[in-house]
């Protein structure tokens, strides 16, 4: 997936979204999640469903490099779900066109479409008991910190990436999201698959099996609401070899904020060093159905070997000195 750290974006279109099954549970409109589908009742016998999403658009820089030009964000996806009494499995796969210059370089804003990039993003198969705690074993899965990914930030897509591990491929989930206290904990082995060996390949530009080689790592987070509305999250990564993550936020209606600590990664798993950060966002319905929302992002990044380390200050991170990634934004949604 390609990270989005620029200070200030404007979403220029969104012209079209479309879901194939209506949603069955109501959702902050301006907060990210994922597609809602009924619910699947049937006990006696297998049941199926298929959904999935359709979004044509994308955005465009106020300021920076890339100031004044188009990035396109049209993607698609898809899955189809199965339950069995208190059996469930899900195969998911997305894709998104890749924009190209006439040099054969990707990701270039204001160009047209070179190519697609895409894959299977779930497959897993699980079981879920009386108490409502699920056990999952996955071919391709999100790690427990990954579906939190977006936790406490209401403005839509453009939001910080924290450098926790995301998409894994075989692993062991066992979590239990019911009740006033939750819970969620992944393990994996280390990771070698690339894009050589993906499943599905679409063309020069499709790099979306390469996100498959990590080092070993467990992953997980507990919530508790301490009222009404309101819940504490803390969270933890160990990997082998690329330190430990440690992950804390409270989140409440209309307030979020959130800190992390990296302790072996400065700029991603290619990058040792250090990354500590932190995200206030707000969010307020200014119409009925119209929803006003801000974030503010703040990352220092400590390579271990940068050449020379410059002071803080509110910059984007450049090269290997030490700086600070300060992002904020102003967005506004819709809800019909």
């Amino acid at each position: 997936m390609k990270l989005i750290t620029a200070p200030c974006r404007a979403l220029l279109a969104l012209p079209f979204c479309y879901a194939f099954s209506a949603a069955g549970e109501e959702a902050r409109p301006a907060e990210h999640d994922d597609t809602k589908t009924p619910a699947i009742t049937s006990t006696s016998s297998p049941s199926f469903r298929f959904y999935g999403e359709l979004g044509v658009g994308g955005y465009m820089d106020l300021e920076g490099e890339n100031k004044h030009k188009y990035s396109d964000g049209t993607y698609i996806e898809g899955g189809l779900e199965m339950k069995y009494g208190s059996w469930f499995g899900l195969i998911y796969g997305e894709g998104w066109t890749v924009q190209a210059d006439h040099d054969g370089n990707a990701w270039v804003p204001d160009h047209s479409w070179g190519g697609f990039e895409g894959g299977i993003n779930r497959f897993y198969g699980g079981y879920r008991t009386n108490d409502g705690t699920e056990i999952m074993l996955s071919l391709r899965q999100d790690s427990s910190l990954d579906d939190l990914q977006w936790w406490g930030d209401f403005t839509p897509d453009l939001g910080y990436v924290i450098p926790n591990t995301r998409d894994i491929m075989t692993a062991l989930k066992v979590q239990n999201l019911s009740g006033n206290f939750r819970y969620s904990v992944t393990a994996t082995p280390a990771g070698h698959h690339d894009e050589s060996k993906a499943w599905l390949h679409f063309g020069k530009y499709d790099r979306y099996d390469d996100k498959y080689t990590y080092p070993a790592m467990m992953n997980g987070y507990i919530q508790y609401d301490l009222a009404e509305g309101i819940t504490w999250m803390n969270g933890l990564e160990i990997t082998d070899g690329t330190g430990q993550l440690y992950l804390t936020g409270l989140l409440t209606p209309n307030f979020a904020a959130r800190a992390w600590h990296h302790t072996g990664r400065a700029d991603g798993l290619d990058v040792p060093g250090s990354e500590s950060g932190m995200m206030v966002s707000a969010m307020y319905e200014a119409l009925k159905g119209v929803y006003l929302s801000t974030a503010y992002t703040y990352a220092k990044h400590r390579p271990d070997h940068a050449d020379d380390e410059t002071p803080l200050s509110c910059s984007l991170v450049s090269g290997t000195n030490t700086a600070a990634d300060v992002s904020p934004r102003l967005l506004i949604a819709a809800s019909t």
